[in-house]
């Protein structure tokens, strides 16, 4: 039996890897051995550290000297355990006896039913266990229920503690008594499966105890309805009224809740069984996102345990179902997605607008520091978008999710730029960029982003077609290559002697047949894959394996072909057959003598297109027709005396045209003009086909709106209700027939041609003309933008504190100690306590009373809370205390053995913790005395945003490889033994790696604590800490803001980006993912010593971002199941590409891709990743985005359009107008507002008013500090403060000068300028005196 109780098992035994790989899943293969033996140790360390901690630690709180005598964050291995520690306060009986033991029974039903069954059963068992020993329906319904959603939400989130405010038992009309479940606000961390779950749990629970169902009447119905109408806040899904009285009526329980918000309901405020008159938004949130959106999830458990009264719930699964589609039509092309492209924020860029060529390039995989969210992007790229992307930066993402935090991965194509003398070139390393930077035209194309598989898995959104990459063309080829002799002939097209390749065959790394270690197969297939990938050709090589082995031509053999207009080919074959090879290289004569970035021709050559205009991303009115061919297909190439030179990689163009060399001129081998002028004329007529049909569906919609409001006319003029009204209208309207197309055929004919047409554009052509294989290359863009910066700084209360203790007004601004001091005396808010010593009332933990008045020495006894008198339930228990600050200070100082205290050491102006007793004044002093920043726990935290990582280099956290030898890091990823700093080695789960800059912070954090054990407990110091290096080894402690659970983990090393890297489960222990979130690490002997219940705010929500426990052990099976879903294959098979090009949903390739599921129950399901692509260096990129490094939002907004004024997926003048429509005509609004409304407030107290005192001056009576009260109309007892504006003038114009230097530089659309004109007027209107007209001389000339 450990400190805490916790009792620790023997490992639970694991499956054989063989023996959970099914036809379902691909072949996993870890070194489990040695995989197994480093994570006994890993474990072995952890708890042993652990326990060291936890044992000094519960040495000093056995002082007395704190809250509790014992350590208040509670350790537990797995789910069961952590939710019965998490709600022992809930399933005890009574407050005197012993809590419900359920972490056995509920381990038990993990190991043999899903986690979503799990929480059902044990709910109910739980709830009758309850009822049986208390027979209170009420509070068993509550714990089962409690106990049922932690379960769901991995014991980890607050929802469980806070989500519920209350169950209660109350009467339908007819008498009968039913459940009704208050859900509060913070309900929404829980996610809609657990909020419908919960719900299906109290109806479970209460059918158990006999409790009726519930029979809600007309007003609790329409109330809910007018909560819909009236939220502001936003929902995934707001059903329509009929839905919500479907779900209302229908529902056994009632989903009730508490007010949340402050818009009041008008129609139906005062409703039988609800209480208040506010909207509830946990009521909206469980029905909208809950029962409608997650009903499928509920429907497959009642209908699998047959739960009577839930057949609403199918309405609600089908919903969105239609019958099965016609598939005789399904598009090509990739449905784009404009979503991320709502509010848009000054000084936060546009990358790329929704699948615009230019865009990111998609690219399948996972790097080591990408997955779980993460998207790699080549750090080049992130330096390319002016540094507006680093590390750790949110970026809002067109697919396959909503965000996601940029990493570096230099495995990936950077991005191609168009320079001021005409050169187009891909840049590829940082030393290039700067090299070039200064003269950029253009950022022509952002290069890729590298995106798992998983994450489309996770997202739930079908794939998209993979472009024709190296990727694909390694793993083509490899599959190719299955025996040895075509090796050999492989060999020998490359020029190179077959012992100078890879050992083994490329398809699946065998030397032998049978008897070969699995591990050694694929550690040779990846190291093939890598082998192929890295290889460089010349495009003789190409074209040979190509026709012997049947790929496709490789970047960078392989232009963009399906990004060329087809009209464009004439003209480009047409220069070309002018064009002559010289050295290597290929000159195009005379096309580029009067070029300039700044031209506009009026006329290209060319017939306008069927779609009336040339798309805007060609920029063929710029760059002529030849020149913006090559700039579309990604040929490099440079400017040489008005001759354009491709100096390589032109053999590909000259093939896929059907061109060919003969001696140094270019002759036709195949005349594309017939081709090119059959396809044109199918397009334009096809166009014609559509519009036909357009314009006849657009007037039989014309004749039903007229039938449509000639019925719906006569209907109120019958006095029908505006329901019936519009049924009428709508009877009218369907009676007349579509008779659709003419010519069905032909029309489905020409929709095929056109989608056709618009994914492959000229890659229709070259597959005619080549006999080679084509893929396309440029399957697919990810428009994105700037979202949230990254961030690495400490955790400070606004503004910042070092002691939670309470000084009311009397600190001044700055609520510093000190100056309460100069006061003597103080009245502020604490609970009342007695001492057991001498008796006598004392609000600290200990006696601040004197013995002798004379000698500054404190009692010191042990205090209790003073029992409450009478019946009150009061929601906090302060009453108005006097303290002797002068006098505790110097008593503290003394105690400290300190010769003076610091200069400033900030305090707080109440307490909002329900006994309201401050915290020993001692922690404060040292804190402020170490610059330490304290959070509302007690403890120090320090945030960052969370990144993923998977494996690393010791160079690359600044950590020497025999520290981390020391640590359990004996071997590299490829079981070889640690022998130096550039050695790619695997994370263990559950080691993080911090900012660099949380360097001083926790060095601070650690001298506080020695300090606290040696002056404050009278204990040896723990940490001992003096640089960097003495933290690496050290335990703390990770939290997510919404959670009330940490998780353990071990600081190993450092990083130079603004960002925190961990194992993906680590952050999905956390119940995050990588998409921008930012979380807190706290050494964890700072939480062992400082955190307490006791001192939280006793406020709904005030439970939320604590370590109420802590988990010790990560288990991938208990974890948020995200974490599941990301890659860990080495490579992807050839099957995956080319089951992608249909669009295919993730599931059906599930089979294809290995994922953390598949290893689950092994060893490998912690450790033995495969990554795809190397990320380089951890912090390669920008150390911090301009979105930071510029200081004013003029400088960021101009860098903001600057860069989408170079970036070709981006239309500069609409980021504008969105900019301002959508960031600063709402604030210049709500400004204009809030000055309208302000109060006013008082500089020396603080009060505030809603209008001016009409004394000029703050009337607010000064606190009674000690002595007689004056009268009430002495003008001395009154503050007498200078009383100022609360919102200023400044603040409202703050954005007019940049909204006006934005529309007159970047141009924005009239009714956007008409707009932020009439709000400027308005604001000229509000400050000026309209009637006074300023002439000057020049008005009278």
């Amino acid at each position: 039996m450990f400190l805490d109780g916790l009792v620790r098992w023997p490992n639970i035994q694991q499956r054989s890897v063989c023996d959970m790989v099914g036809q379902d899943s691909p072949e996993i293969v870890v070194d489990e051995v040695r995989i197994s033996r480093e994570l006994e140790s890993y474990r072995g360390w952890l708890e042993e550290n652990t326990e060291k901690a936890y044992q000094i630690a519960q040495e000093a709180r056995s002082k007395g000297l704190d809250f509790a005598d014992t350590v208040e964050i509670p350790r537990a291995a797995d789910l069961a355990s952590r939710t019965e520690k998490l709600l022992e306060e809930y399933l005890r009986p009574t407050p005197e006896e012993d809590p419900i033991r359920i972490e056995d029974d509920l381990r038990k039903l993990l190991g043999k039913v899903d986690r979503e069954t799990a929480s059902i059963q044990i709910a109910v068992e739980v709830g009758k266990r309850m009822h049986k020993l208390t027979a209170d329906v009420r509070r068993s319904i509550d714990t089962g229920l409690r106990v049922g959603l932690a379960v769901l939400t991995e014991a980890v989130l607050v929802a469980p503690l806070e989500g519920i405010g209350d169950v209660k038992i109350l009467n339908n009309e007819d008498g009968t008594e039913f459940l009704s479940i208050e859900f509060c606000g913070p309900i929404r961390a829980a996610g809609g499966t657990a909020q419908a779950l919960g719900v299906l749990i109290g109806d479970m629970v209460r059918r158990e105890l006999g409790l009726n169902r519930y029979i809600p009447s007309t007003p609790e119905v329409e109330r809910v309805k007018e909560e819909f109408g009236l939220y502001r806040k936003g929902l995934q899904y707001k059903p329509p009224p009929e839905e919500i009285e479907m779900i209302v009526r229908a529902c056994p329980v009632m989903i009730n809740g508490e007010s949340t918000e402050d818009i009041e309901c008008s129609g139906y405020k005062e409703v039988r069984n609800i209480e208040g008159g506010r909207v509830r938004g946990g009521v909206l949130l469980v029905i909208g996102e809950g029962l409608c959106l997650k009903a499928p999830k509920v429907q497959k458990h009642t209908e699998r345990l047959n739960i009577p009264g839930w057949d609403f719930i199918a309405h609600f699964a089908s919903k969105g179902k239609t019958e099965e589609e016609d598939n005789s039509f399904k598009r090509r092309v990739i449905k784009t997605d404009s979503r991320f492209m709502q509010d848009i924020i000054a000084g936060r860029p546009v990358f790329g607008e929704p699948s615009q060529p230019g865009a990111f390039r998609i690219r399948y995989g996972r790097s080591r520091a990408s997955g779980l969210a993460a998207a790699g992007i080549n750090p080049v790229s992130m330096e390319a978008m002016q540094g507006f992307l680093a590390v750790g930066t949110q970026m809002k993402v067109e697919r396959p999710g909503k965000a996601a935090a940029a990493t570096p991965t230099v495995d990936i194509d950077g991005p191609m730029v168009l320079l001021k003398d005409g050169g187009f070139h891909r840049i590829d390393s940082m030393e290039e960029w700067n090299s070039i930077k200064d003269n950029v035209v253009s950022l022509w194309d952002s290069g890729e982003m590298l995106v798992g598989f998983g994450e489309f898995l996770e997202n739930n959104k079908n794939l998209v077609p993979s472009p024709y990459n190296k990727d694909w063309w390694a793993a083509d080829l490899a599959e190719n290559l299955d025996q040895p002799q075509k090796v050999e002939e492989f060999a020998s097209i490359i020029g190179v002697n077959r012992d100078h390749l890879p050992p083994g065959l490329p398809f699946n790394g065998a030397i032998i047949r049978g008897g070969e270690p699995a591990l050694e197969r694929v550690r040779r297939k990846r190291d093939w894959n890598r082998y192929l990938r890295n290889l460089e050709m010349e495009w003789r090589q190409i074209k040979q394996i190509c026709s012997t082995f049947g790929t496709a031509p490789p970047p960078p053999f392989n232009p963009w072909w399906s990004d060329l207009p087809l009209s464009f080919t004439r003209k480009l074959i047409e220069v070309l057959l002018k064009s002559k090879i010289e050295s290597k290289g290929l000159r195009i004569p005379d096309v580029v003598r009067e070029w300039s970035p700044e031209q506009k021709l009026e006329d290209i050559g060319l017939d306008t297109p069927s779609t009336g205009v040339w798309p805007r991303w060609t920029e063929v009115q710029t760059h002529g027709v030849t020149k913006s061919s090559l700039l579309v297909l990604g040929i490099q190439h440079h400017h040489r005396r008005g001759d354009i030179m491709i100096p390589s990689n032109w053999d590909a163009l000259l093939e896929g045209l059907g061109l060919e060399v003969e001696g140094s001129q270019i002759k036709m081998r195949i005349d594309a003009e017939p081709y090119v002028a059959d396809r044109v004329a199918k397009i334009r007529a096809a166009t014609d086909t559509l519009r036909a049909e357009e314009a006849r569906r657009t007037g039989v919609e014309a004749e039903r709106d007229v039938e449509r409001v000639r019925a719906q006319t006569a209907a109120r003029q019958r006095g029908m209700s505006i329901a019936e009204t519009e049924e009428e209208g709508d009877e009218a309207a369907e009676a007349i027939e579509d008779p659709g197309p003419s010519n069905p055929k032909e029309l489905m004919a020409a929709q095929h041609l056109l989608d056709d047409h618009e994914v492959d554009r000229s890659l229709w052509l070259v597959r005619k003309l080549s006999n080679l294989r084509w893929e396309d290359a440029v399957s697919c863009r990810v428009g994105s933008r700037m979202g949230r910066p990254e961030k690495a700084s400490r955790r400070e209360m606004k503004p910042l504190v070092h002691s939670l203790f309470p000084i009311g007004e009397h600190g001044g601004p700055q609520r510093l100690l000190g100056e309460a001091a100069k006061r003597g005396r103080i009245r502020v808010d604490t609970g009342p306590r007695i001492c057991d010593k001498c008796g006598m009332e004392s609000p600290m933990l200990r006696c601040h009373n004197r013995p002798d008045s004379s000698i500054p020495e404190e009692c010191g006894g042990k205090t209790r809370p003073r029992p409450i008198r009478g019946n009150r339930n009061p929601r906090r228990l302060g009453q108005r205390t006097s303290i002797p600050v002068a006098g505790l200070l110097e008593v503290k100082r003394r105690s400290l053995g300190l010769d003076r205290l610091p200069g400033k050491i900030k305090a707080v102006k109440g307490l909002m913790s329900y006994e309201q007793t401050p915290e020993p004044m001692e922690k404060g002093i040292l804190r402020a005395r170490n610059g330490l920043s304290v959070f509302r726990d007690g403890t120090a935290r320090y945030d960052m945003i969370d990144v993923p990582v998977t494996h690393f280099r010791p160079s690359e956290i600044h950590t020497s490889w025999e520290i981390l030898s020391k640590l359990g890091y004996t071997h590299d990823i490829d079981g070889e033994p640690l022998t130096g700093d550039e050695q790619i080695v695997e994370l263990f789960p559950q080691d993080f790696i911090p900012s660099s800059l949380a360097i001083e912070h926790l060095t601070s954090t650690c001298n506080f604590v020695d300090e606290l054990l040696t002056r404050f407990y009278g204990m040896a110091p723990f940490y001992s800490v003096n640089s960097a290096d003495d933290l690496v080894g050290h335990l703390a402690i990770g939290l997510a803001p919404h959670t009330s659970g940490g998780v353990l983990c071990r600081i190993i090393g450092w990083t130079d980006a603004s960002a925190g890297y961990a194992h993906p489960l680590f952050h999905a222990a956390k119940r995050r993912n990588c998409d921008g979130d930012e979380d807190s690490i706290m050494m964890l002997m700072d939480g062992l010593l400082n955190f307490s219940r006791s001192i939280l705010p006793a406020n709904r929500g005030g439970r939320m971002d604590a370590p109420l426990v802590l988990t010790t052990r990560l288990n991938p099976s208990e974890i948020d199941k995200e974490a599941l879903n990301v890659d860990c294959s080495w490579q992807y098979p050839r099957a995956f590409y080319e089951a992608s090009q249909g669009q295919p949903h993730p599931v059906e390739l599930k089979s294809h891709i290995e994922i953390v599921e598949h290893r689950l129950g092994t060893n490998g399901d912690l450790r033995g990743y495969g990554w795809t692509h190397d990320s380089g260096a951890l912090d390669a990129g920008p150390t911090n985005s301009s979105y930071k490094t510029l200081k004013t939002m003029v400088d960021k907004m101009n860098a903001q359009l600057e860069l989408g004024s170079t970036l070709r997926p981006v239309d500069v003048s609409r980021v504008a107008s969105q900019v301002i429509e959508s960031h600063f005509l709402p604030d210049l609004r709500g400004n204009l507002v809030a000055f309208t409304r302000q109060k006013v407030r008082c500089v020396r107290c603080g009060e505030s008013y809603r209008r001016m005192p009409l004394a000029g001056r703050c009337i607010q009576r000064k606190r009674n500090e000690g002595g007689l009260s004056n009268g009430r109309d002495d003008s001395s007892s009154m503050c007498g403060g200078n009383v100022v504006l609360t919102v200023s003038e400044g603040s409202v114009r703050k954005y007019i000068k940049v909204t006006q230097h934005v529309m007159e530089n970047y141009g924005v659309d009239l009714y956007t300028r008409q707009r932020v004109d009439w709000l400027s007027d308005s604001v000229d209107s509000l400050f000026n005196d309209d009637t006074v007209t300023v002439m000057t001389l020049g008005d009278f000339l």
